[in-house]
C-alpha cells in the first residue's frame, strides 16, 4: 500500500473534487436500502442481510491493500459466505480513489466497498460519494478510528516504528525518541518518505504548528535520504543500504526480523498510526453483500482476526491475537480523515518545503 507522488495525489484530492464534483454539496442524496437494518443485531440481523445477498449475488470492494494479503482475505469471506462472489480492484489509494471518482462522475457506482487512507476517505465523504453505515461490529473499537456517523470505520492500521539495521546501529546506542533522532550523529544515516505528509500533518495537529516546524527544520538539518514507499525503505534497511527508518510501517521490519535480517524496531511517543478505512459507496449496488463484508471486516472472529494472525497487520479492535504484539500500545497518535483531509495541501507544501521536496 504505497503512495504515489504527492503532487499526483494533491491534483487526485483537491483538483478532481473541485473539477469533477463542482456541485458535489448539493448533490441529491440516495435512500439507503439498509437503514431498515439499523435495530437488528446478531444472527437475526446476518440472516437478513444474507437474504437480500443471496438475491445480488456479488460484492466488489476496490481496494489499496496488497493483493496478495487482499486476495485471501475475500477468500475467507467466500468461505463464510459462499453465495457470495467477491470481486476486486486493487491499486494504491491515489489510484483507488481516481477510479472510483471517476466513475460516479460518469453515473456509474461500480465498487460497493472502498478500502482507503485518510485524505481520500475525507474527500470521498465531501464529495457526497459514500453512505454511513453503522455496522454493530464497531461496538470494540476505540472511536479514535471510526466517525460518529458512520462514514468510516478503520478495520487495521499500520503502527509506524523505528526500524534500524543491528550491523551499522547496536540496540543499545538506536534513538529511543523523536528527540533522539536530533542528534548530529544521525547525520545522513536514515530516510524519510517524500509522500509522508499526512505522518508530518498528524505530529503537526498534535505538537502544534510552532514545535513541529522547529523539530522538522531541524531534522531537515540532518539531511535524511529520500525514499519512496515504506516497503521499499525497511527492504533497504534490511540489507544494510540504510542503517535506520523512523517512519516505517512496523509490520515490515518485523517480517525481515522473522525472516532473519538483521533489523530491529523501536516505537517512538507518540505513536503514529495511519489506518486502512472501509466506506460504503453511495447507492451501493450489492449493498446487502456489501454490509455483510463490512460487518465481517469488523469482527473479532472474522477479517480482523485473519488479518492479525495471518499477515501482521495491527487489527484496530484490542483483545485479539496478534504476531506482532509489539506493536500494540494503549493509544495512539491517528492520522485521521477530518485532520488531514481539508489541511492537506497545507502539510504538502510545509513538508516539501522543509525537505527540498521538487526542487
Amino acid at each position: 500500500m504505497e503512495k504515489s507522488s504527492s503532487f499526483i495525489r494533491l491534483l487526485s484530492l483537491l483538483a478532481l473534487a473541485i473539477v469533477l464534483f463542482p456541485d458535489s454539496p448539493g448533490r441529491a442524496q440516495g435512500s439507503n436500502p439498509l437503514k431498515k437494518y439499523e435495530g437488528l443485531r446478531g444472527k437475526e440481523r446476518e440472516q437478513k442481510l444474507a437474504e437480500g445477498a443471496k438475491k445480488e449475488r456479488k460484492v466488489v470492494i476496490y481496494s489499496f491493500t496488497a493483493v496478495d494479503q487482499l486476495k485471501p482475505l475475500l477468500d475467507e469471506f467466500q468461505k463464510r459466505y459462499p453465495f457470495i462472489t467477491a470481486e476486486h480492484y486493487r491499486a494504491n489509494a491515489t489510484g483507488v480513489f481516481n477510479k472510483f471518482a471517476t466513475e460516479a462522475r460518469a453515473g456509474q457506482t461500480l465498487a460497493d466497498v472502498i478500502d482507503i487512507s485518510a485524505g481520500e476517505t475525507h474527500t470521498l465523504g465531501q464529495m457526497g460519494l459514500i453512505d454511513p453505515y453503522v455496522s454493530p461490529n464497531r461496538d470494540g473499537i476505540p472511536k479514535d478510528f471510526m466517525d460518529d456517523k458512520g462514514f468510516w470505520t478503520a478495520h487495521y492500521h499500520f503502527v509506524v516504528a523505528l526500524g534500524f539495521n543491528t550491523g551499522h546501529i547496536k540496540p543499545a546506542e538506536a534513538p529511543k525518541s523523536y528527540e533522539d533522532l536530533l542528534n548530529p550523529k544521525w547525520k545522513g544515516r536514515f530516510s524519510l518518505d517524500p509522500a509522508d505528509q499526512d505522518l508530518f500533518g498528524a505530529l503537526l495537529h498534535h505538537w502544534g504548528k510552532e514545535k513541529a516546524m522547529s523539530y522538522f527544520r531541524n531534522l531537515a538539518k540532518l539531511e535524511p535520504r529520500m525514499v519512496s514507499g515504506h516497503t521499499q525503505q525497511a527492504n533497504l534497511v534490511g540489507a544494510g543500504e540504510i542503517p535506520m527508518a523512523p517512519w516505517l510501517y512496523g509490520y515490515r521490519p518485523l517480517q525481515l526480523k522473522d525472516e532473519g535480517a538483521p533489523v530491529e524496531t523501536l516505537l517512538f511517543d507518540p505513536v503514529l498510526s495511519n489506518p486502512a478505512y472501509l466506506l460504503l459507496s453511495k447507492n451501493s449496488p450489492h449493498a446487502h453483500a456489501a454490509a455483510l463484508l463490512i460487518d465481517w471486516a469488523l469482527a473479532p472472529d472474522g477479517g480482523m482476526k485473519f488479518f492479525a494472525e495471518k499477515f501482521g497487520r495491527t487489527p484496530t479492535r484490542t483483545g485479539l491475537k496478534e504476531r506482532f504484539p509489539k506493536l500494540r500500545v494503549d493509544r495512539y497518535l491517528v492520522v485521521k480523515p477530518e485532520i488531514v483531509g481539508p489541511n492537506f495541501k497545507e502539510f504538502t507544501k510545509l513538508y516539501n518545503e522543509i525537505f527540498g521536496i521538487g526542487k
